[in-house]
């Protein structure tokens, strides 16, 4: 289930590392010490890796099938905890706190009137752009 290496290569890489991360989706607080949750994060890398280079495709697809069956419960258990985590991050919506006014200003334009988080363009809207380039004087 890899997709095909003639498109483009960052999609093919995002796609398998999306897929790999929904099936082992386990955290920290899963393994019973950090060695143990660093083993299966650095298992889960090589396999992406070599999901992405081609690198015995089929050994590492019977893998994941194999882990799927063997762990439908906890990916379950998993993927709701992440859907209820952002169920809870949306409703809670965007916050703003009163003491970081200074932190949301740009320090190069002085105050602005755009809030937080959004798209400010760099020049003022309405202004000419040039037409040509400008020489430089030698």
């Amino acid at each position: 289930m890899v997709v095909a290496s003639g498109g483009n290569p960052f999609a093919k890489e995002m796609s398998i590392r999306k897929r790999i991360g929904n099936i082992y989706n386990k955290r920290e607080e899963d393994f019973p010490s950090l060695r143990d949750y660093n083993d299966y994060l650095e298992e889960v890398e090589n396999m992406v890796c070599d999901l992405i280079e081609g690198i015995d495709v089929p050994a590492i697809e019977a893998k994941i099938s194999q882990y799927q069956k063997e762990n439908a419960e906890q990916i379950m258990i998993s993927q709701a905890r992440k859907a209820e985590e952002l169920a809870a991050a949306l409703s809670k919506g965007p916050s703003r706190h009163d003491g970081d006014t200074a932190a949301t200003q740009s320090s190069q334009a002085g105050p602005s009137t755009v809030p937080h988080g959004q798209y400010a363009p760099a020049i003022a809207i309405g202004q000419p752009r040039p037409t040509q380039p400008v020489p430089i004087a030698a």
